[in-house]
């Protein structure tokens, strides 16, 4: 992932970088460097064919930087074996690249004003190859969100308003191996090795990992409903979470974030149509989940 080292006076911060992104004092620039002599939109940076580029828009005579010259005023801007290539205006005002891989998806918290990467980023929204989706649209691809697109997340009473990072350059073919939308999917899982391996016909796909749990969650709702239903709420799963091992002090959101990985865990194994391994409904004002009817059968290795 793209990193910037960014300096303002003592403060030092580390944050990740879109495919373009302004530096300077304005509040509509990305990278804000709160200095006296930064001018209001002080820098260009870009993600290219050639790797990272910068440019200045204003200060020209005090920007002091290193790079190889590019078209239309461009330089490279690169990492070295000891230390990045760093953009300076004074002593303690500069910012410099310190890993210049591509950009990666990230979100930004207008709220706390920072940046979203990893397992706070999974927290938040769910990655499908280049689409990001709100946590709270458990799946729907016709939920993605666009690069720069506002949302508000909800984590127990607190809300906080988020943007979506993502670089156009992500697309990418997924070669499916087994496809939930054609059905007839069946599971067996082994939850002391945190396993599970899917079957569609010949087509056989495994994942690992705490989030298989939910597959055993939904499954039993289903087994012990008289109706075959097995619909649960938030607080309905969240217990029965806790009784496969969760955490008992866990949040009510725990169970949508382990639903959310198990999707891209079944997308990073090429799996089609993962939104399909849960079907959700809303009654009243709530939501309801249950292990989705593509899935034939679950069963548990003892």
């Amino acid at each position: 992932m793209a990193l910037l080292l960014v300096a303002t006076g003592a403060s030092r911060r580390l944050l990740p970088l879109p495919p373009l992104c302004l530096v300077g004092r304005a509040p509509t620039c990305m990278v804000q460097l709160e200095h006296p002599v930064c001018p209001a939109h002080w820098l260009e940076l870009r993600w290219g064919p050639e790797g990272w580029s910068w440019r200045p828009l204003a200060a020209l005579e005090r920007t002091r930087g290193s790079g190889a010259h590019r078209a239309n005023g461009w330089r490279g801007l690169e990492v070295s074996a000891e230390r990045g290539t760093r953009v300076a205006l004074a002593a303690d005002a500069f910012i410099e690249l310190v890993d210049g891989g591509p950009p990666e998806p990230f979100a930004w918290d207008c709220s706390a004003d920072r940046p979203l990467t990893g397992e706070a980023l999974e927290r938040v929204v769910e990655l499908r190859g280049d689409a990001m989706l709100p946590i709270a649209a458990e799946g729907d691809p016709g939920a993605a969100l666009r690069d720069g697109a506002l949302w508000v997340h909800q984590e127990g009473e607190q809300l906080r308003i988020l943007r979506a990072h993502l670089p156009s350059s992500l697309a990418e073919t997924l070669d499916t191996r087994l496809d939930l939308a054609r059905g007839g999917v069946s599971v067996e899982l082994d939850l002391g090795a945190n396993l599970a391996e899917l079957s569609q016909r010949s087509a056989r796909v495994q994942v690992s990992g705490q989030a298989v749990r939910a597959f055993a969650l939904y499954a039993r709702a289903r087994a012990e409903d008289p109706d075959g239903e097995g619909w649960l709420g938030s607080s309905e799963a969240l217990t029965a979470w806790q009784a496969l091992g969760g955490a008992a002090e866990a949040p009510a959101e725990a169970v949508s974030w382990e639903r959310t990985r198990l999707r891209q865990l079944l997308h990073r194994a090429r799996v089609g149509s993962v939104e399909a391994v849960f079907d959700r409904r809303k009654v009243g004002a709530f939501i309801q989940i249950r292990l989705g009817d593509v899935i034939s059968d679950v069963h548990e290795r003892r």
